[in-house]
């Protein structure tokens, strides 16, 4: 009975912590470190930091840096972005893009990304931070898991169905490794899966 019984209520334990690293925590919850979350659960990805998780969730505009290998040159994308938390990929960044583009080619045979974030307003003024982050981008191939993912990149985009909904419309994963922040002040904070943030 205990080989059936442990296994059932390691899975159940499993969901509970994986689902709740995606909630932002409240100012006197005492939560790990992201180090030691790291090292505890070394198969789940660590939470955001609060700021970062705040920005992805009010912005919806990204610059997203690819590579071309043949030319050797940088080729860079203005994106509508989703951030999503979910069950089995974690906290990702979910972005679409048309087959026949040059990004998407690109895509196909590499995968390091850089986004660039702001909270700028087009006159330059009201934002306060801006951040880079990098990490890693898949097409999504499993149908499922890609409608689930634009159902819910649609509902944070609804005014841009075009860039979207389509067959001939890949959804993309970002997997976030680090990040960079800025403030209006040129302060930087450094933050990488795993570890701490750092200034």
């Amino acid at each position: 009975l205990a080989f059936i019984a442990l296994p059932l209520v390691y899975h159940q334990w499993y969901k509970k912590s994986n689902k709740s690293s995606c909630s932002i925590p409240n100012d006197n919850e005492k939560t790990l470190s992201l180090a030691s979350m790291a090292r505890r659960r070394s198969s789940i990805k660590p939470p955001f930091p609060p700021m970062i998780r705040k920005m992805l969730s009010a912005c919806r505009l990204a610059y997203l840096s690819t590579v071309d290998m043949d030319e050797s040159s940088s080729h860079l994308s203005l994106m509508r972005f989703t951030y999503v938390c979910d069950e089995e990929d974690g906290e990702v960044v979910i972005m679409s893009t048309n087959m026949k583009t040059k990004k998407f080619s690109m895509l196909q045979k590499q995968r390091g990304v850089a986004l660039l974030i702001h909270d700028f307003q087009q006159d330059g003024s009201d934002g306060v931070y801006s951040i880079t982050l990098n990490g890693k981008c898949c097409i999504v191939e499993d149908k499922a898991k890609a409608e689930a993912y634009r159902a819910a990149h649609l509902k944070h985009n609804p005014d841009y169905p075009q860039f979207i909904v389509g067959e001939d419309i890949a959804i993309l994963r970002v997997d976030v490794t680090s990040a960079r922040i800025c403030n209006i002040d040129d302060q930087v904070t450094k933050w990488e899966a795993g570890q701490n943030m750092t200034s």
